[in-house]
Formats: C-alpha cells, structure tokens, sequence
C-alpha cells in the first residue's frame, strides 16, 4: 500500500460515525475520546476566575466586548473546553504500555495528515498515539474559522488595511487576526494545553482510558509548533511525568523566534511581526507590563511553566535553556528537513546542540527526493508514490527505532 492510499484509508475510516472504528487490513483501531479542560477558567482571557491556585492569587484584566466570534473572549469559545482528542493503536495486543503523545503544527484544523505518521509509529512501537489538539487548534477551534465565504473577508480587510501585510488568505485569517490583537494567546492557551496533558495521563494512571495500561510510559512526539510545546513540557517535566521520557521532533526544536511562520497556511507577516515584537518587549522587560504573565514566567514562583520563556528568543536565557537541554540530551531527538523555510535546520542545529555545539542531541537532517514543504512533507500525488514511500519508511523508521530505544 502506498503512502497516499494509507492516507486515504485512514481519513476514510477516521470520519466514519462512531467513536471506535477497527481498520482489520492494518491492525489499527482509531478511538475518538471525550475531553473538558477543566482548568480553562484559571488561565484564559474573558474568564471571571483567572487565579493561581498555587499561590492563590487572583488576576483582573479588562472584559472583552466582541460582536464577532474572532473578538470573542477566549474563555467563551466553548469548543475550545470540550473536544475529542483521538487515540490510534494496534490492535495485535490488548493494552498498550506505552503512549505517545502527538502535538500538531500551528493553525492545523484536521488530523488527516498526521493519520499515517500516528497509524506506522503505534504499528512499529506498539504504543498508543495519542492525538491531541493544542487549544484553539483542530476539534478546538470553531468550525466558522475555516469558512472560505467568512474568512476571505476578513483576509481581504488585513490586506487593505495595511497594504505591506503580505500571504493574507482566507485560511490564516482567524488565527492571524487573533494573534496580532493578542500575542499573549500563544502562552495562555500553551499553558491550557499544558494542563490538559497533565489531567489526560492522570486519567490513564487511573485507568479510565480503555486499551491503555494505568502503568503505561509516555513519550511526546511534535511537530513544527507541537515541537516547541513538547520541549516546554519535558523541561518542565510537571509532577515528574515526563522524566524518562523521550521527545521526539520532527520540523522543529528551535526556539520561537528562529521559527518563520509566514505563509497562507499558517499566519499573514502582520500577525508574526507583532507575535515576535510582543515577546522581545515582554522579555527585554522582565514582562513588567504584564502582571499575569510575569507570575507564570517568574522563575523562583513557576519553575516548571517559566521555561516558556527560554523558548521565545535564542539570545534569551540561552545559558539556561542549553543547561537544561544538556541534562535531557539523550531523551531528544530531531529530524528537519534540508529545505524547510519555516523551521530551517541551521535553527534546530542551534537550539538542540548548542552555540558551541556541546549538546549531544540527535539532529538528522534528510533532503528527500520528491518535491515536499514544510506543510507538505509527504505528498499525496500518486506521481512521486515511490519516492515518498520511501521518504515516509526513513521517517517512521527513525522515530520508533528512538522510541523503542
């Protein structure tokens, strides 16, 4: 079966009514699993109840007014609350006693091009893949953002209002729009997502998620922005889960800054300038113009979620973010691909080992021989079938042969 036919059976049989679905020929059963955040309120902009329950302390910030769904408070987008993550397993064995943890990239709105990647890693490992959207992204975002006849306006309008802003379209426009008003969302709802996780392998040690063991390991697999949140939550390592945990990175492992995310499918040049404006100002300043985000970035208050803030700017905490990645160096691995414009190797290379080059973690870089993008590593075309099988076969086999390490 060739990759673009693996595809197609998996998006077919992932979209079938139903919350279990069995794909006989490949040995793989898809579950789709219901999720409440229930830790939204804490944290997200709208909410009447933003506080820290560590150290008890309440935050205001001013109430949001919006008429619009894309100027909506966070805190009432109640998708975003309760979602489906998915669970892809084998079905050669009764529980699995491991999971990966799979996080997608940056204004992704369906799973069919990680299906694949999720059905040939659970195959070759026999763990549970677990995908899980980032909050805001995926089941989490409203089906409305991903209107051509309601977004192209709102493309159009970024467009004339200012008439530099270049790669506007109508399938970046939500995320676009939001990031420029806000860029603080990238933290809040990282730090939502960040709680999910931590409350979904509770669940698991609990034994409330069917066909998974409640002794199961936990690996993290990212890609592109999935990357970046992945190595926030092994530094962090919350209530020591990850700590044995390996992470593996496919299109990223470089800080935030070193990532170029402007194009159609991701974000207009306006949102990423003021996205990458925002974190220097906040960071140059200690966040003092952010009373909120400065208590989550406080070091000495929130060890754990202040490692966001060594991800944001390679020249920014550098000493600290490269000690930590040294003491993980064996639990990372990366492969990038040679002509990504959006996460370029050179990036990955100097985040994952270091300025001296004094980190041992594994970076691999491969150039395949079919036309591929950043967006697009495996195309579905049935002209390049082979090479891409073959492209898709150097992929799977280096993150199982690392997960199963």
């Amino acid at each position: 079966m060739h990759y673009y036919q693996l595809h197609q059976l998996l998006k077919q049989s992932f979209e079938l009514p139903g919350t279990q679905k069995s794909i006989p020929e490949l040995n793989i059963s898809i579950t789709h699993a219901d999720f409440t955040s229930e830790d939204a309120k804490y944290f997200l902009p709208g909410s009447d109840f933003l506080y820290c329950k560590e150290h008890q302390i309440g935050f205001k910030e001013p109430a949001v007014k919006g008429e619009t769904l894309l100027e909506a408070s966070d805190f009432n987008i109640e998708c975003n609350k309760r979602f489906q993550y998915h669970i892809i397993r084998d079905t050669t064995i009764e529980q699995a006693t491991g999971v990966v943890i799979l996080f997608h990239g940056l204004n992704e709105k369906k799973w069919d091009k990680y299906l694949p990647w999720a059905c040939e890693i659970a195959r070759q490992t026999k763990k549970a893949v677990v995908l899980f959207p980032i909050g805001f992204h995926m089941d989490r975002a409203p089906e409305v953002w991903s209107f051509r006849n309601e977004m192209y306006g709102v493309a159009q309008q970024r467009k004339s209002d200012y008439i530099d802003n270049s790669d506007c379209s109508y399938v970046n426009a939500a995320i676009s729009s939001r990031l420029e008003e806000n860029p603080q969302r990238i933290f809040w709802s990282g730090l939502q997502t960040y709680c999910d996780v931590i409350r979904l392998v509770y669940a698991i040690r609990k034994g409330n998620v069917d066909g998974i063991s409640s002794h199961a390991s936990f690996d993290l697999f990212g890609y592109s922005i999935g990357s970046f949140l992945s190595m926030i939550l092994l530094m962090a390592n919350p209530k020591g889960i990850f700590t044995h945990s390996k992470l593996f990175c496919f299109c990223g492992g470089m800080t935030i800054d070193r990532m170029y995310p402007i194009s159609r499918y991701i974000m207009d040049s306006r949102a990423a300038i003021a996205m990458q404006k925002s974190f220097t100002e906040l960071l140059s300043t200690d966040f003092s113009n952010d009373t909120r985000l400065a208590h989550y970035q406080n070091s000495n208050e929130h060890k754990n979620e202040s490692w966001f803030k060594t991800m944001l700017r390679y020249n920014f905490y550098q000493e600290d973010r490269e000690n930590r990645i040294k003491e993980l160096q064996h639990q990372i691995k990366s492969l990038v691909l040679k002509n990504d414009r959006v996460t370029p190797p050179i990036e990955a290379l100097n985040t994952l080992k270091g300025g001296y080059r004094d980190i041992s973690v594994d970076v691999q870089i491969e150039d395949f021989t079919h036309p591929y993008s950043h967006m697009v590593p495996f195309p579905l075309t049935p002209k390049y079938a082979a090479d891409v099988d073959q492209s898709f076969e150097v992929f799977s086999r280096s993150v199982s042969e690392f997960l199963n390490r």
